[in-house]
């Protein structure tokens, strides 16, 4: 069993709370994984041009292409992106809007298959998940945990994070606080999140060891899309 794990943040690792958890997660299955960080690699989001249509196959050539066979045969995934400006970060948003690749003719190839969530914000990780659960619906992969985390805003590495009037450092702290190393938010520093991100890949592990049943998950999946759509479709209503 192997197991596709991504950082979609852009920070390097010293910096990215997203990565630390979601390597966390995957150090916990007790499987084989390969892990991503999609920091520094140059790509896109998908442009639309249908010539995937035919084959399942994304005909952009960028980085994310190496990364199209990794999709393809991991039997699980661990995604993880951060919160920029109260939604999932463009780097992860752009890389799971390529999955879209897999979807055409009833190809099944993503199906049923297991997945860890992680969302890190400075302070709401929320809106972070609930994107990555939707694109996981979309694609009929079942989430078996989801974990948030709480890391630090660009404030407290930006210089003037002490002293600015409209950063989330000051507007967390107020006036004379002092940024130390010992005080910058860091999910590492936060026992009970990693305990959280131990256990969901426990989990994870257990799951695909005990035999997971792809065509039972992806019925539960469809389930809980169509129920999402219906309810969308009576609020609109």
């Amino acid at each position: 069993m192997k197991i596709l794990a991504v950082s979609g943040s852009p920070r390097i690792e010293k910096r990215s709370s997203t990565l630390k958890l979601v390597k966390a997660v995957a150090e916990n299955t007790g499987c084989e994984y390969d892990l991503v960080s999609l920091a520094g690699k140059k790509f896109t989001g998908c442009i639309g041009c249908g010539a995937c249509f035919g084959d399942n196959i994304c005909k952009v050539k960028d980085d994310l292409a190496p990364l199209i066979d990794k999709i393809v045969e991991a039997d699980a995934y661990i995604l993880g992106g951060c919160n920029f400006y109260s939604t999932l970060n463009a780097n992860m948003h752009a890389f799971l809007e390529r999955w879209y690749q897999f979807r055409h003719r009833e190809n099944d190839v993503l199906w049923g298959k297991p997945a860890v969530t992680v969302a890190v914000a400075g302070l709401h990780s929320a809106p972070v998940a609930e994107v990555l659960k939707q694109f996981c619906l979309y694609n009929f992969i079942q989430v078996t945990d989801s974990i948030e985390g709480l890391g630090a805003a660009n404030c407290y590495y930006c210089g003037y994070g002490e002293t600015c009037k409209v950063g989330g450092v000051y507007g967390a702290h107020g006036e004379g606080f002092k940024i130390t190393d010992e005080n910058i938010p860091c999910v590492s520093k936060d026992a009970a999140c990693m305990e959280k991100a131990r256990q969901a890949g426990n989990n994870l592990g257990q799951i695909l060891k005990n035999g997971h049943d792809r065509a039972e998950a992806t019925q539960e999946v469809r389930d809980a899309l169509m129920d999402m759509s219906n309810k969308r479709a009576k609020e609109a209503h």
